[in-house]
């Protein structure tokens, strides 16, 4: 469990048997052990041959919201080192957790987290696996220089609200209609404590950079919405015209033979 005040390494204690995570490590798994007393594995993103088919499954098989391809290539090529997943043995290629984050510093101001999807398959939990990734992804996001850690989740997701209310999260704000399926979110916001402080920030720019570092991004929503304005969801429809999809969706890029971006 951690505080509000969440310093980093606090995850390089008894549930790690590994080694630290750190560059020349990369990609390579090391084990933990889960609430049960059982060791399983964890690593970050390798590729997206390997790894993205298995992330989907998770995230879609559990999350509400429609993603595509391209919203986990918009995390997974910039912030690899921020995308973890979860293995029940070291030689198992498909993860039985994953959690996919990103980070950034709006207008040179506060450095900011963003945890944008986690996903725990149904037969693993009750064992400290999500607890356990949001933990791995804030020191990791920690050691790089975050002051704070932003997410949404459902107005009424009780599992994922009560995880996170474990973790220290504050409830900072309920986002009207903020879903696809026009539910309304908590934005839930975890002050990191570092030396030196952030700078200052008045409460709208801390507004609009807690927006831009999560559904703002750069997914093309644009300004965060007025009050009661519905969310600035691209539309995708079928050969009869009916809406199959709203997600944030990024302006095409070039792409190689393979599938990633160049």
């Amino acid at each position: 469990m951690i505080s509000a005040l969440h310093a980093p390494s606090t995850f390089n204690d008894q549930n790690i048997v590994s080694s630290p995570n750190d560059t020349k490590d990369k990609g390579k798994a090391k084990a933990i052990i889960d609430d049960k007393g059982d060791e399983l594995f964890y690593r970050t993103f390798r590729n997206e041959q390997e790894d993205l088919p298995g992330m989907m499954r998770l995230v879609e098989q559990e999350l509400s919201e429609p993603y595509n391809v391209y919203t986990f290539r918009y995390f997974l090529i910039d912030w690899p080192h921020l995308a973890f997943l979860v293995f029940p043995s070291s030689s198992s290629t498909d993860p039985i957790a994953t959690i996919i984050c990103k980070q950034d510093v709006h207008r040179g101001k506060t450095n900011r987290g963003y945890i944008a999807m986690l996903s725990v398959d149904r037969a693993w939990r009750r064992r400290g696996i999500a607890s356990k990734l949001v933990d791995l992804a804030i020191d990791e996001m920690a050691r790089r220089g975050a002051h704070e850690v932003v997410l949404e989740t459902e107005y009424d997701n009780a599992p994922s609200l009560s995880l996170y209310d474990r973790l220290g999260f504050l409830r900072e704000k309920r986002l009207h209609r903020f879903y696809s399926n026009h539910k309304d979110a908590f934005r839930l916001i975890l002050p990191l404590e570092t030396d030196p402080p952030p700078p200052p920030e008045t409460e709208e720019e801390a507004d609009q950079a807690r927006w831009a570092v999560g559904a703002g991004s750069d997914t093309g929503l644009g300004a965060i919405p007025e009050e009661g304005e519905p969310p600035r969801y691209f539309t995708e429809m079928d050969r009869n015209g009916d809406v199959v999809m709203r997600t944030p969706k990024l302006p095409p890029r070039e792409i190689s033979d393979w599938g990633m971006y160049i």
